[in-house]
């Protein structure tokens, strides 16, 4: 009988079974010819007591030159790449897993042919098309050559024949098509160009194109990453390693032990000031167009709009992220996959705020798998869960790794790390132990079986000399020194085990013969040695050469994109009632409130005073109005936006798409606000205006009446205020700073527009600058108010038309002068917006 923790391995000559329990290996057992029966019961040729494992759970027999494993039908089951099977032919390299969803725990099986091994050979491609024909299309279905990924539109490009050659033509795809890591749109083909389309490489061979899927085949290879703070202090500190396709990798440490960053760095989020991450032969910052459509990206905090219900949330994921030629029909089938694959169908309908937050973090895992990536990371996907559902969520992971994905995860904690392949240890900023999770308590000297005490090695302080000459470190003490003759500080325990690692069998096998094994690929960085070590403080970490940027953009049109964005904006603001009834009785709360101040008579004289007050007030309230709807939008949501860059969301689709909504929030704001004003004041176009031969009876003639034309002006004074509320949003961190600064915004509005008080001429200028003041010149001259003057400065007491006008204020009435006002009005907007398209842009760079 054998525990939980108990390891058994099957073998003949050449063949064997490796059975995993919690990560540990106990003991070799041949294959035979006969069958073998696996089960948790003693009269099975293999005893394994988890409570995963039936009684008689399955049979290993031989199979023509190998073998194959049957399900029994007697408990949870088999499952192969994260797909249930009944039966399975091995082949060398298979892993078979045991598993209970319920609580997390599996049982792994893998299958190792040595002999099979040793004979292997280069594999040939998926597939071969020969250009056979005056015209080859390729696409997702209905093609010549058929790729079957939801990164590839359903006809995507065609291969023309003529004279000399061939002739590539995109299509207008989503996600591009690209020749030897260029996007082109038609291309004259050459012998042994490289084409990529979604996650599939295809090589024209001047008579056909030979295809090499990339999904389940992605290298990871990082050599020597620096990463520095702006103080010059080393964040990432020369980390190298090797991730090979399909593993499950946990990237673990204490908090700033550099693990986040090493993960950016990695998903090509940040990148580092020196060194080099490949994807397979490529340069990773270099051509991440190629690959950004087949990363998926989950950071700490959620990137979900919890007013949304699951399914509309992947939804316009899903709309953003797959080419806009897929059907409704075909993202439907979509989000059901990968609800199963997370194990959350059963909450398809339910809103993201009802949602605990280990079943957030499996939608958002969900909304990252409907592009079907191929490498995955994921940022403290378990941070705030139980125990229990932390000991599940690694299982759904470890799910996806075997479905075919290579999955990269943070986390801090320990207890479930042995479900992964590997385990790479951070302590300021150095990597300090990579391989599998057994080999860190035995590195580390921890006895306990407990992975937390690795951190509290790892968090010690370095001794006197005399106690760390004699201590288990004593060795890697003695090498630091001699590398440091002349240093007056004490080396740190992270770099007195980062010795000790670079030493070991770990550090050999899974970092240096992997990056050795890939220098045929082109990695330009050298693999260090075992023993040789770069821990000189003193010695510079130079910057690596800033990579080109990628070509620009062909994504999905931008009007696609704002319609999408607009769609579910629109509905965010609908879902969050509370919200929303504060925003729809803004107008009526203050209208209410002009009302007691409005005289009927405000608008019968151009030098009434409570008309002027009125307007003031009609112009100042349209600011705040644009501003109050607008001044959390961008701020609120940072990390979904952060994300959906990442995934080709272009700026001007996502402000319009913000702006679009607002307008029409500010439209029905100013449509009610100008109805209750019609409750009291008159509108009438008749006036009695004060002239040098006294008051005369006009007719105001202004575009689109007294009452439109008011109606036009309150409303492009509102979108100032929504542009300069973006604008806010985007320069401010939080959505609490982000109301903080709403007074600062509004206060200058009430002082510069030039309607109570008059300001120095040379100030004047700075209102401008406000759109309350644009509101106000346009709203006085459609009521054709005598311009303010300062009555201090009369030449005649008691005559206004002797006093001197407000500095740069004109209310003329001339139907000119208004539409100039308006237009000025829409310029202040679009400077207000391309402003924020500026800062995000800015943002963007400063992020990487």
């Amino acid at each position: 009988m054998h525990g939980p923790e108990d390891t058994v391995v099957v073998r003949s000559s050449t063949t064997y079974l490796t059975i995993e329990v919690a990560g540990r290996k106990l003991q070799d057992v041949r294959l035979g010819m006969g069958p073998l029966r696996i089960g948790r019961k003693q009269d099975n040729d293999v005893v394994i007591q988890s409570a995963c494992v039936a009684q008689h759970h399955a049979r290993v027999e031989p199979h023509l030159q190998g073998h194959r494993i049957v399900d029994l039908g007697r408990g949870s089951g088999l499952l192969f790449r994260g797909r249930r099977v009944q039966s399975h032919v091995f082949n060398d390299g298979d892993v078979i897993r045991i598993a209970d969803p319920v609580t997390g725990n599996f049982v792994s099986l893998t299958y190792q042919d040595l002999g099979k091994r040793a004979q292997a050979q280069p594999e040939a491609p998926v597939q071969r098309c020969a250009l056979d024909k005056p015209a080859v299309t390729i696409g997702r279905e209905g093609c010549d050559l058929v790729l079957p990924s939801l990164q590839v539109s359903r006809r995507h490009a065609t291969i023309r024949a003529f004279a000399s050659g061939h002739e590539l033509t995109d299509h207008g795809s989503a996600n591009g098509t690209f020749v030897n890591g260029a996007r082109v749109h038609v291309h004259e083909l050459k012998q042994g160009d490289v084409l990529q389309i979604g996650p599939f490489k295809l090589v024209y061979t001047g008579k056909s194109l030979d295809q090499f899927e990339q999904k389940g085949a992605m290298r990871i290879d990082a050599r020597e990453l620096v990463r520095l703070t702006p103080e010059g202090k080393a964040i990432l500190h020369r980390v190298s390693l090797v991730i090979e396709p399909r593993e499950f990798v946990a990237l673990v440490g204490s908090s700033g032990a550099g693990k986040s960053t090493l993960m950016a760095a990695l998903a090509g989020v940040r990148r580092p000031e020196a060194g080099l991450v490949r994807i397979g032969s490529d340069d990773l910052y270099a051509s991440y167009h190629l690959y950004r459509g087949g990363i998926g990206y989950v950071p700490q905090d959620d990137i979900l709009h919890r007013h949304l219900t699951v399914e509309d949330a992947l939804r316009y994921t899903a709309r953003l992220r797959l080419p806009t030629d897929t059907s409704a029909a075909e993202i439907e089938a979509r989000i059901v996959r990968v609800l199963e694959e997370v194990e959350m169908v059963e909450a398809r309908a339910q809103r993201i705020t009802e949602l605990s937050g280990g079943q957030r973090k499996r939608i958002s895992i969900a909304s990252e798998l409907l592009a079907d990536p191929h490498l995955f990371f994921l940022d403290e996907p378990t941070s705030g869960l139980d125990p229990g559902l932390e000991k599940k969520m690694m299982y759904t992971l470890r799910y996806i790794a075997d479905s075919g994905r290579t999955v990269v995860l943070v986390t801090h904690a320990t207890a479930n790390i042995t479900q992964c392949d590997l385990v790479a240890f951070m302590a300021g900023g150095r990597l300090v132990y990579y391989g599998p999770p057994a080999g860190a308590l035995v590195m580390f000297g921890v006895t306990s079986g407990d992975f937390a005490d690795i951190y509290t090695k790892l968090g010690g302080k370095v001794g006197p000399p005399e106690v760390m000459r004699q201590g288990e470190l004593a060795a890697e003490y003695r090498l630091w020194h001699e590398h440091h003759p002349q240093s007056k500080r004490a080396p740190t325990m992270a770099e007195l085990w980062e010795i000790r690692f670079r030493r070991s069998d770990e550090y050999r096998v899974y970092v240096y013969e992997r990056q050795t094994d890939s220098q045929a690929s082109g990695a330009k960085l050298r693999a260090v040695a075992p023993g040789h070590f770069r821990i000189a403080a003193e010695e510079s970490l130079t910057s690596a050469p800033t990579p080109a940027p990628p070509p620009p953009s062909h994504d999905a049109s931008w009007l696609f994109q704002t319609r999408v964005l607009a769609d579910r904006y629109a509905k965010l603001i609908a879902a969050d009632r509370k919200n929303l009834l504060i925003l729809l009785l803004q107008a009526p709360v203050i209208g209410a409130v002009l009302l007691l101040a409005a005289r009927p008579s405000a608008l019968h004289m151009s030098t009434s005073t409570n008309g002027r007050l009125l307007l003031f007030l009609l112009s100042v309230v349209a600011v705040w109005f644009g501003v109050i709807n607008s001044v959390r939008e961008i701020t609120k949501e940072s990390e979904i936006y952060r994300r959906e860059r990442l995934a080709s969301l272009r700026i001007p689709a996502y402000l319009l798409s913000k702006f679009g909504v607002l307008a029409g929030l500010c439209a029905v704001q100013s449509l009610v606000l100008m109805l209750l004003l019609l409750l009291r004041v008159d509108f009438a176009a008749d006036y009695v205006a004060l002239t040098e031969y006294g008051l005369i009876d006009m007719t105001r003639q202004p575009p689109l009446g007294l009452w439109g034309g008011m109606l036009v002006s309150v409303f492009l004074t509102s979108l100032s205020g929504v542009g300069l509320g973006l604008l806010i949003s985007t320069w401010v961190s939080s959505s609490d700073k982000a109301m903080s600064t709403v007074p600062l915004a509004l206060i200058p509005q009430l002082v510069f527009a030039l309607a109570l008080m008059p300001l120095p001429a040379v100030l004047a200028p700075i209102s401008y600058l406000t759109g309350a003041r644009w509101g106000m010149e346009s709203m006085g001259s459609i009521a054709a108010l005598l311009e303010p003057r300062d009555m201090t400065t009369c030449e005649f007491p008691g005559d206004p038309l002797s006093c001197e006008v407000y500095a740069s204020v004109d209310y003329s009435p001339a139907p000119e002068h208004i539409g100039m006002v308006w237009i000025i009005l829409a310029v202040y907007t679009l400077a207000c917006l391309l402003l924020t398209a500026w800062m995000l842009r800015r943002r963007d760079a400063a992020d990487k």
